[in-house]
């Protein structure tokens, strides 16, 4: 098989606009981009998800949400009834940050019994749950920690982090590396914190990663774009697109 071509590799993508200082121009922008080049996923911030679905109607294209970003601190009510409005409004995923406090202080009960609590609501409309273990925080071990517990739950995927801290990008590639030693095969990991590049996607699917969060989607792609031009991929594509 020939390398993909752009709007095959933006399937792997989740273009995010969910900044607190994007506007709605930012969403309508986003979702012409995620239009443009068909990535697999488009997010947005909860209390835009109603009209981002009005926009992306007549498309193929997942809407996704959060709850609890950025600190995963909130009441399990309080992610339960964010989560609940999102989907009445239309998500069809959902990324949860779970309560590094908790983990942190060992309540892995705590941990897992509130990634259970949002599970249980997506599935009454039958959508996936990411789970964001936030990997900067963490050694190796309580990223193993925090995925088993997250698979435990129920969740289609365990997501390395929010992205929403540019001083501080995890070990992305480590940690999706140490997700995929103790998870299932049927776990997907989301890589986040650090999709700024093709290269960057490139380097974390071979770590085991198979979806990416990134804000910078236009440059991946476009960088992409280049790639292909010059004929330098130089990727076991017929592997990668067969996993899609």
């Amino acid at each position: 098989m020939s390398p993909p071509t752009v709007a095959e590799l933006a399937k792997l993508i989740d273009h995010s606009v969910i900044d607190p200082f994007h506007t709605e121009n930012d969403l309508r922008e986003g979702v012409a981009l995620a239009k443009k080049y068909k990535t697999g996923q488009f997010v947005t911030q909860p209390f835009r998800v109603k009209q981002a679905r009005e926009l992306l109607k007549g498309t193929d294209i997942k809407l996704q949400t959060f709850v609890g970003l950025p600190h995963g601190s909130d009441h399990t009510a309080v992610k339960v009834l964010q989560a609940s409005l999102a989907l009445e409004d239309g998500a069809q995923e959902i990324d949860m940050v779970i309560n590094i406090s908790a983990l942190l202080s060992g309540d892995v009960k705590y941990v897992e019994d509130e990634i259970k609590a949002v599970v249980e609501t997506a599935k009454r409309y039958d959508v996936v749950v990411k789970a964001i273990i936030e990997v900067f925080f963490l050694n190796d071990e309580q990223v193993k920690t925090a995925g088993l517990a997250a698979e435990r739950a129920g969740v289609g995927f365990v997501k390395t982090s929010t992205g929403t801290k540019p001083d501080r990008v995890p070990d992305v590639e480590r940690a999706v590396k140490v997700l995929r030693s103790v998870l299932k095969p049927t776990t997907v990991i989301k890589a986040s914190g650090g999709c700024y590049t093709t290269d960057a996607i490139v380097t974390y699917y071979r770590a085991g990663a198979r979806r990416f969060g990134a804000f910078e989607t236009a440059k991946i792609l476009e960088g992409y774009e280049e790639l292909l031009l010059r004929g330098a991929t130089g990727l076991d594509w017929d592997t990668i697109m067969d996993d899609m």
